[in-house]
């Protein structure tokens, strides 16, 4: 039995190069929809918690925002902090009155410090983090920036410099960096009012792409290596620790999710992204990645129910038919668990949204709330697994072979127009699932 599916059993017993435009829904279709499936909820479910699926963008874009009506699809939406500053309030007003399940989160780097900045009026919160007085110049102490002991600045950005979260890093006026970054992102990030939540970029126990394998933690004017560095209870995730431990504190009801290998403990954390999600064109194990994503999602140490996000490239597919076959993938491996799938095309300025995000217009969540844990569709061996929700199922095949899958009753195929292929809307007791392929089915009663 592979990983994957030891995996899924472990978590349920525990627990009991074409680019395909992305579709062009309006506000009316895809932004405000009710629910037209009978059960569903048209806000929050039941529990207090948007219903499925559940989807997101992770749009980074600095010179622009995409129509207010582009960005209210999505239920959760990650923007530059910036942004809070640069547009009226009443942009993301718009957006919740758009889609009153919306959730914003802010995009936060704490740990690349750039080398210049442009006008103070523009980079509002990065002058006020990094004490520019101008473009070139910066106040920001030399004793948060992480150096080797013969002064060598580390990097793991190109153009920045790292800091240093330890929670043995020098001090300055009685502060580590960590209590000092904390309290920016609570006293010029959260303060504007707009946001659910910050996205923390960067944010783990490690720092894998710094580029000094040793460097001086703590000032001592001698390198420790990162096994005294990183790792689990190293200085590092200590450091981590108290700035998430001071966010919590003052930020209780935000929703703090970390974009890297973060440890969960104590509740400080609502849940983690992860980018390139299953994608082996990014050089990821798909087998690898749904463990781990499963893994984490039922394990402990978040503060519940949980806010996991899923983020995936998707204009590099060799066809056309390639590209819709990986997202069907990515967001049905999501649906696994309970996170929030963010497609985008060729980078993070460039939205993208496919029929299986709101079932071809029928609205958000029209899969309504999970009736049970991901569990082995067939015989013990087999690469599929599924999920039941309210209104459907979703099968995933995460194998290398094609599945043949016979289903316990007759399901619906999506009515689509993007691969009509696949979503065809015809009834069926039986699918062959491709290798790395997903499939969303409705309910026929």
């Amino acid at each position: 039995m592979s990983r994957i599916l030891l995996v899924v059993l472990v978590s349920m017993s525990s627990l009991s190069c074409a680019v395909p435009t992305a579709r062009n829904t309006t506000a009316d279709a895809a932004s405000t929809a009710v629910m037209s499936v009978p059960g569903v909820p048209t806000g929050p479910g039941a529990t207090g918690e948007p219903t499925f699926p559940r989807t997101a963008t992770y749009f980074l874009d600095q010179d622009r925002l995409p129509p207010m009506e582009e960005l209210a699809r999505y239920d959760l939406v990650v923007l530059d902090h910036e942004w809070a500053h640069r547009v009226p309030t009443s942009y993301f007003e718009g957006l919740r009155s758009r889609n009153p399940r919306i959730r914003l989160l802010a995009y936060i780097n704490l740990i690349d410090r750039p080398a210049a900045l442009g006008s103070p009026g523009y980079w509002a919160d990065r002058y006020a983090l990094w004490q520019f007085d101008g473009p070139n110049s910066s106040a920001f102490p030399e004793e948060w920036v992480a150096t080797t002991a013969s002064g060598e600045p580390v990097s793991e950005w190109p153009r920045t410099t790292m800091t240093n979260l330890a929670d043995l890093a020098p001090r300055v006026d009685g502060k580590m960096y960590a209590e000092y970054a904390a309290e920016w992102v609570v006293d010029q990030v959260w303060s504007t009012g707009v946001w659910d939540g910050v996205l923390l970029d960067v944010w783990g126990d490690r720092i894998y792409s710094a580029d000094a394998d040793a460097w001086d933690v703590d000032g001592d004017g001698e390198d420790e290596p990162d096994s005294q560095i990183y790792g689990p209870d190293g200085p590092w995730a200590r450091g981590v620790s108290v700035a998430e431990r001071l966010m919590r504190e003052r930020m209780p009801d935000a929703i703090i999710i970390a974009n890297g290998d973060r440890s969960l403990v104590d509740g400080l954390l609502d849940g983690r992204a992860w980018e390139s999600f299953a994608d082996p064109m990014a050089e990821r194990d798909p087998g690898l990645d749904l463990e781990r994503y499963l893994a984490t999602t039922a394990g402990e140490g978040h503060r519940l129910p949980g806010v996991w996000m899923t983020i995936d490239r998707l204009g590099a597919g060799g066809s056309v038919a390639d590209t819709y076959r990986r997202a069907r993938f990515f967001l049905t491996a999501t649906l696994l668990s309970d996170g929030y799938w963010a497609p985008m095309l060729l980078h993070y300025g460039s939205t993208a949204y496919y029929d299986e995000m709101d079932g071809a217009g029928l609205g958000h969540g029209y899969l309504g709330l999970p009736v049970s844990e991901a569990s082995l569709q067939g015989d013990a061996g087999r690469t599929v697994l599924r999920r039941d929700f309210e209104n459907g199922i979703v099968l995933v095949n995460s194998g290398e072979t094609a599945e043949q899958v016979y289903l316990d009753r007759p399901y619906r195929h999506l009515q689509g127009t993007q691969d009509p292929r696949v979503n065809d809307g015809t009834v069926t007791d039986e699918v062959v699932l491709e290798p790395q392929d997903g499939l969303i089915l409705l309910r026929t009663d």
